[in-house]
C-alpha cells in the first residue's frame, strides 16, 4: 500500500494582525512558547519587546508557522522583524555595479566618499527550539521569507539595498554570505543590547 504524505507549507502572520484578531493575552500566550537558547537576545526580543516596538509601529514582527495542507496542524517555528533605519555604507565595500544602484537609493558624501541611505533592516530572524519545531524549518528558509518580504515592499515603494545585523561568528557570518549577504561595517552595542556576546555587531547587506 503506497504511503501517503501530507504537504506542508509555512505561513506568515504580522503581530499586530495577530493582537487585533486574537487580542494580546493570546498573543502573549503564543510568544511565550518561543525558545532559543543559542541566542538570547533573540528570544527575550520576541517575549518581552516584540509587542511594544509592533504597537508602536516602530518594527514590525512577523511569525513564521509551519502547517500542513490540510490545516491539521500548525506549529510555531520561528520569526523576523524588520524595521527602517538610516545608515552610512563605505565606497570601498560597493563594487562599481553596486554603487551605481546605491548611487540612486542614497546621498553620496565625496569628502568621507561614503553613502547615506535608509534601507530595511531585519532587526531579529530566529528560529523556534521549543519541542524541536527548530527541525521544521531551516534558517535559510526563514532568511529567504525575510528577503522575500522586504522586496515585496520596495516592488510597491522602490528600493533595492535591505542590511541585517549579526554576532561576529565565523558560522552566522558564512550564512548569511552563503546566502548573498556582503560584509560592510560593524556597530557598537547600545547599552541596552546586554544579552549581544562582544562590543559590535557585524553589518551585512545585500542589493537585489
Amino acid at each position: 500500500m503506497e504511503q501517503k504524505f501530507v504537504k506542508t507549507h509555512f505561513v506568515e502572520m504580522n503581530l499586530c494582525n495577530i493582537l487585533d484578531q486574537l487580542g494580546e493575552d493570546e498573543a502573549k500566550n503564543i510568544l511565550s512558547s518561543f525558545s532559543c537558547p543559542i541566542n538570547k537576545d533573540i528570544e527575550n526580543f520576541i517575549k518581552y519587546k516584540a509587542i511594544e516596538f509592533s504597537k508602536r509601529t516602530t518594527a514590525k514582527t512577523h511569525l513564521v508557522f509551519w502547517e500542513t495542507e490540510d490545516k491539521e496542524n500548525k506549529e510555531f517555528v520561528g520569526y523576523y522583524t524588520i524595521t527602517y533605519k538610516v545608515i552610512t555604507v563605505d565606497r570601498v565595500v560597493l563594487s562599481n555595479t553596486q554603487a551605481k544602484k546605491l548611487k540612486n537609493q542614497g546621498v553620496y558624501d565625496e569628502a568621507k566618499q561614503e553613502y547615506t541611505v535608509s534601507a530595511p533592516l531585519i532587526a531579529q530572524l530566529g528560529k523556534n527550539y521549543s519541542g524541536g519545531n527548530d527541525t521544521l524549518i531551516s534558517g535559510a528558509d526563514l532568511l529567504y521569507l525575510a528577503v522575500n518580504k522586504i522586496r515585496n515592499i520596495q516592488n510597491e515603494i522602490g528600493g533595492r539595498f535591505m542590511y541585517l545585523e549579526c554576532e561576529d561568528n565565523e558560522k552566522l557570518l558564512s550564512f548569511y554570505k552563503k546566502n548573498n549577504f556582503k560584509v560592510f561595517g560593524k556597530r557598537t552595542l547600545d547599552r541596552d543590547e546586554t544579552d549581544i556576546n562582544g562590543e559590535y555587531l557585524i553589518q551585512l547587506f545585500a542589493m537585489f
